[in-house]
């Protein structure tokens, strides 16, 4: 019976394949599979389906076989391999001048394809630099743009928090983030507080905002004219997860009431 897998073929990037019937893997399992174009090799990272969908199942990659001694072998020529044809990639963007910065390569299996992920602000005409990198590397050369929180991820480091960034250890998908959730938690809107090594507003800015919403359902705003226990006042903050705020009375007191004791 054929099982859908999740298979990582580089720190944060996953594809699925088929696992045929008689194949046997197991999660963190290396093991080889076929596009239809190319080989190469991967981790199983999770079981998706029992039976995935006939039609689905035929445009998708198939796993071979785990990896062998011998394959293993063939994977560390080809990093090796893949770091000098980077290093050579490198002289011939300095040669041609090229505005983008590369930041991974590797070969596949079977080395028919040299991948080149850069970034870049804008477009950049590298045509040039496939035609001299697939003369000297005999395969064929895929350039490939990716965005600047995706060149964060690749790169990796550790965020104002002190902790690993959490595009490169956990998290696999980048939600929107907008100037908006900064607002209703109550952040400073300083760049440099919310934003991210990558130079975009963190992620973790979309971590608690459905709570913060959630909090702020029936909450006065700053301004507002309230009876307290203590008298009538005008509200000059709110504490938002404890549903708490604080009140200026008329009498130039200023205490700290629960929502629910507003009026």
């Amino acid at each position: 019976m054929e099982k859908l897998v999740a298979v990582e073929i580089d720190a944060g990037e996953h594809i699925q394949c088929v696992c045929p019937q008689g194949v046997s893997v197991h999660a963190q399992d290396r093991c080889v599979y076929d596009t239809g174009q190319v080989l190469d090799v991967g981790t199983v990272v999770a079981f998706l389906a029992d039976e995935p969908d006939p039609a689905a199942a035929a445009r998708l990659p198939r796993i071979v076989r785990c990896v062998t001694l011998q394959d293993q072998a063939k994977a560390r020529e080809n990093e090796l391999m893949g770091k000098m044809a980077m290093d050579s990639c490198r002289a011939m963007v300095a040669e041609l001048q090229l505005p983008m910065r590369l930041v991974r390569s590797r070969f596949t299996f079977d080395r028919k394809l040299f991948l080149v992920l850069f970034a870049a602000e804008d477009r950049v005409d590298f045509r040039e630099l496939v035609k001299r990198l697939s003369t000297e590397q005999h395969c064929r050369v895929e350039l490939r743009q990716i965005g600047v929180r995706d060149e964060a991820a690749l790169i990796g480091g550790l965020g104002p928090c002190g902790r690993v960034q959490c595009c490169c250890s956990w998290l696999k998908t980048f939600e929107s983030v907008n100037v908006r959730m900064a607002r209703t938690q109550r952040l400073s809107l300083n760049p440099n507080a919310i934003s991210g090594m990558c130079g975009r507003l963190k992620c973790c800015l979309r971590y608690e905002y459905d709570q913060y919403q959630e909090a702020l359902q029936g909450m006065p705003r700053e301004g507002t004219r309230v009876e307290t226990t203590d008298g009538s006042g005008r509200v000059i903050d709110i504490i938002t997860l404890p549903r708490r705020v604080r009140v200026r009375l008329d009498d130039e007191r200023i205490m700290e009431y629960d929502v629910d004791d507003l009026h």
